[in-house]
């Protein structure tokens, strides 16, 4: 998986994919692999898993790929549900205040978009530390220039 993202972000402008999230979405960015789909249906039943009865959502998904020095500190997001997958966690945790995340390889993390929540470095590392940020609501905005923003079927 690490290899499909390498290979895709060479089609990337440039700048920061992670602060780039309204220009993209991670799962049209590697659309045309297998593995890809197959994550993006495996995610849809941990989410509605995690929502309930739902009618409809709406998802945006982004690469957080960053070097020990880069890594994202204190923040939170303006939506209702925040997750990731970890695809090269490294040895780092995800620290919400409260609570830790030890972050592993494959882990999907589904909780409130208000936590604030930093990344610890536990381990340096000389690879770029890569998982799949997303945002989740069920109550979309009016059209924007968001086009990271689609259907969550």
């Amino acid at each position: 998986m690490g290899d499909i993202i390498e290979n895709s972000i060479q089609y990337w402008d440039g700048s920061d994919l992670t602060m780039s999230y309204h220009k993209y979405n991670v799962f049209g960015l590697t659309s045309p692999t297998q593995v890809f789909y197959d994550l993006f249906k495996e995610l849809r039943g941990f989410v509605y898993d995690y929502m309930g009865d739902c009618d409809s959502l709406w998802m945006q998904s982004w690469l957080n790929y960053h070097m020990p020095h880069e890594v994202l500190k204190w923040h939170n997001h303006s939506w209702p549900v925040h997750g990731y997958i970890n695809v090269r966690p490294h040895k780092t945790k995800t620290n919400f205040g409260n609570y830790e995340v030890d972050n592993e390889i494959g882990l999907i993390y589904i909780g409130p978009g208000d936590a604030s929540h930093k990344v610890d470095v536990i381990e340096e590392y000389d690879t770029p530390r890569i998982t799949l940020g997303f945002d989740l609501t069920d109550r979309p905005e009016k059209a924007s220039a968001n086009l990271g923003l689609i259907p969550f079927p």
